[in-house]
């Protein structure tokens, strides 16, 4: 398993996308799996750009890595938002025959960030709604690398500024040179 990790509107779930396309994995989002709910406590978080509660993230999270083979890749794009997510991770993979074999960060500029986010189109994302989220990203989420780095994890900083397929090439890349595309690990 391969985490995307960033901040909002770093461009995790295109790239996650594309490179599951491209390589014939599976792109796991719980952003995804939360727009698509009919949940009126999902929706109202998500209208508020607060995060929705481990519990609820978790339970979504481990019914969706239930219906995936082990034997296919899986890019998780936004998640685990806090440690106690990662360590409910850490103890679950296991159970679904998987391991973190990499974190990809994308890195890109605060402005660029607000600019992306506020073009989207998407209901929650006001510039109100959007700093809140940045500044959640900041305080929670940010910490999860420390956690992974102190565990052995391979922690990958790209770029992610500049045209979507050359963003993708050096993810491409970031994989290749890890071995991260051929046979599952996790």
């Amino acid at each position: 398993m391969i985490l995307f990790f960033g901040p909002p509107g770093s461009g995790k779930s295109v790239q996650g996308k594309l490179l599951v396309e491209r390589n014939g994995w599976k792109w796991l989002s719980t952003g995804e799996l939360f727009r698509q709910s009919a949940d009126p406590e999902v929706i109202a978080r998500l209208a508020s750009g607060e995060l929705i509660s481990d519990e609820m993230t978790n339970e979504v999270l481990n019914t969706a890595l239930t219906q995936i083979s082990d034997d296919v890749h899986v890019v998780l794009d936004g998640y685990p938002r806090n440690t106690v997510q990662a360590d409910w991770l850490d103890a679950r993979l296991p159970n679904h025959g998987r391991e973190i074999v990499a974190v990809i960060v994308f890195e890109v500029p605060h402005d660029e960030l607000v600019k992306r986010l506020s073009g989207r189109g998407r209901a929650e994302d006001t510039l109100q709604i959007v700093t809140r989220r940045l500044q959640i990203y900041e305080e929670q989420t940010r910490p999860v690398l420390e956690f992974y780095e102190a565990r052995g994890v391979k922690v990958v900083k790209i770029d992610g500024n500049g045209e979507v397929n050359d963003v993708h090439e050096r993810i491409q890349r970031v994989a290749e040179a890890h071995n991260l595309t051929g046979p599952a690990q996790g």
